[in-house]
């Protein structure tokens, strides 16, 4: 995890970053953490970058609690909570020891555990499932190795829709770029220039009761908008639904 890498960008997050609370088409986050809400609970945001969840939070919850590890995010996390008088915001390394951290009724994380090292991806996993109270809840939102794959093969449809032939039309969408050989199987791709983790949906099933000890409870899609997801802005109106989308896995600590 670098840090430098998200200080970088930080005062042009918007630019480098699709938020999931803010594109996420249907509210689905929203919808997630109204499950689970309530203004006796205390949640944490793991990953909380420049804080664009944590007034909604603050507005449903006791104690709401922000981690990241980039102090540039974090600036902007302060001012955008600075009159929220139940939000707490502090700087850490989620895949290191987190035993610090209190103990919470719910974690959110949205598309933070993204990291290409696996031995750090699995503290940050668990690092949550440990600050979790039994009974307490998880929804964790991370991209999805199938929407990729989907997003590729709709490009390719567009470009036989527009005459050409299948062999050409999948020449043409090279996906090439986004593979390392060595990271393939662990759904480790290239989005943008780095190397990101994506999930399967069975894998998070696995995760959450083999790697964390959580009662996997749901995992469902959260889709955005195409535009998203071609760099051609001037999407056909034929292609519609199905969209792309991230999972979101919600679990329980029992």
């Amino acid at each position: 995890m670098d840090v430098n890498y998200w200080n970088g960008f930080a005062d042009e997050y918007d630019e480098h970053v699709i938020d999931a609370f803010t594109y996420g088409r249907s509210k689905m986050i929203g919808q997630q953490v109204k499950r689970f809400a309530s203004l006796e609970k205390d949640v944490a945001d793991f990953g909380c970058g420049p804080g664009k969840m944590l007034p909604y939070l603050s507005e449903k919850f006791r104690k709401v609690y922000g981690y990241d590890f980039s102090d540039k995010l974090l600036e902007s996390a302060r001012k955008r909570c600075v009159d929220l008088k139940n939000v707490y915001i502090e700087q850490a390394d989620l895949s290191q020891p987190v035993d610090h951290l209190p103990l919470v009724d719910v974690i959110v994380s949205l598309n933070a555990v993204l990291m290409p090292d696996p031995d750090l991806r699995m503290n940050f996993l668990r690092g949550m499932a440990s600050r979790l109270k039994p009974g307490g809840y998880l929804i964790l939102n991370v991209p999805s190795v199938e929407s990729l794959l989907f997003s590729y093969f709709r490009e390719t449809e567009w470009y036989r829709r527009e005459g050409w032939s299948p062999r050409k039309a999948e020449a043409e969408v090279d996906a090439s770029y986004i593979i390392r050989p060595d990271r393939t199987a662990q759904g480790v791709f290239i989005r943008g220039t780095e190397p990101t983790k994506h999930y399967l949906r069975e894998e998070l099933i696995v995760l959450a009761r083999d790697e964390m000890s959580l009662e996997p409870l749901d995992v469902v899609k959260m889709e955005y908008d195409w535009k998203t997801e071609m760099e051609d802005d001037t999407v056909p109106e034929w292609m519609g639904e199905p969209y792309p989308w991230d999972w979101i896995l919600v679990a329980r600590k029992n």
